[in-house]
Order: C-alpha cells, then structure tokens, then sequence
C-alpha cells in the first residue's frame, strides 16, 4: 500500500459512520491519527450479502482470539473475505462486540439528539443498523464485528477485559479483498 496508489481519502470523525464496497485486489487502509481510537467494522460479500464475516470460524481456523497481521477473516461459507495485510498496532478485537443504546445510555447518560444535535451519545449496534439500510440490508442481517485498535485480553478462566491505553497515534493497518 504505498502512497501513489492511493485512489481516496477521507477523514472520518469519532462517533461517524462509513461504509463502501472494497474491490477484489484493492485495500483499505484505517489509520488512528491520535490514538485511543476503535473502529468497529462488519464485512460482507458485496456480490452475495449474504456471505458475511464470521466470526468463530475466523478465530478457530487461526487458533487465536485477536486479529493482526497476516491473519484473514472468513466467511460463514469458509472463504477468505479479505486479508490483514499491514499492521502497527499487533491485537485487533474481534470478541469484544459492539455498544447498544442501553449500554451507553447507562455509562453516559441518555442525550437526545434533539436537545444535543450532534453531540448526543451513539451507539454501535444502531450506527451499523443505519449503514446496513444504505445497502438494503437489516437487523437480521447485522453480524460479528470487529474492534479495530482495540484490544480485549483473554484470561484462562475465560473472563475478558478491556486493555486501556492502547494504541498510539498514527496507528494504522491495511485489508485486502481477495
């Protein structure tokens, strides 16, 4: 991924959604620019959504409960939808899931977004909702996600939690649609 193939750029800001549809043979690059940041991310099959990540089988064929690179995420029909291919940050969450409305509502405090515009408190699981409708999916089809930047650690009596403080700025990682 070197900086003269680059074919878009775009900044996008804490709490915002995006989505797009990766070409076969091309990449995508996330970077943190601060540090502390985590992007939660779903992935289909453009072609046939309803071929989409899966999260258990991507973690049992590899024999690990974290992402970096050189390691690939598959599908719920055992394809390869797309590959890590650069990584500086070394612990991706694929576990930990994403926030809901209670959730948040409960650490932060309910905000509406009529009183508080754009500076209300989102969630996870209805950002993804929201992206998913662009696309002419729905709830039912809301899987696994990803936590980029984000590490959950494991321990051997099968309790997890979260790493703060991790990463630092500048961050990046890069995927490959094979």
């Amino acid at each position: 991924m070197n900086e003269t193939s680059v074919l878009w750029e775009e900044t996008i800001h804490g709490g915002a959604a995006w989505s797009h549809v990766l070409k076969r043979g091309t990449a995508l690059r996330i970077t943190d620019l601060q540090g502390g940041a985590n992007v939660g991310a779903v992935f289909y099959n453009f072609e046939c959504p309803a071929e989409r990540y899966n999260m258990p089988d991507t973690l049992k064929a590899q024999h690990v409960a974290r992402l970096a690179k050189g390691f690939v995420l598959y599908s719920d029909m055992g394809r390869i939808l797309c590959s890590i291919i650069e990584d500086t940050v070394g612990w991706h969450d694929p576990i930990g899931g994403t926030s809901s409305a209670k959730l948040v509502d409960a650490k932060y405090g309910l905000l509406a977004t009529q009183e508080h515009r754009n500076d209300c408190h989102k969630n996870g699981h209805d950002t993804f909702l929201i992206e998913l409708g662009k696309w002419g999916l729905g709830p039912r089809d809301l899987v696994a996600n990803v936590n980029f930047f984000s590490r959950v650690d494991v321990a051997q009596d099968g309790g997890m939690s979260f790493a703060k403080g991790t990463p630092k700025p500048a961050i990046t990682s890069g995927f490959a649609r094979r």
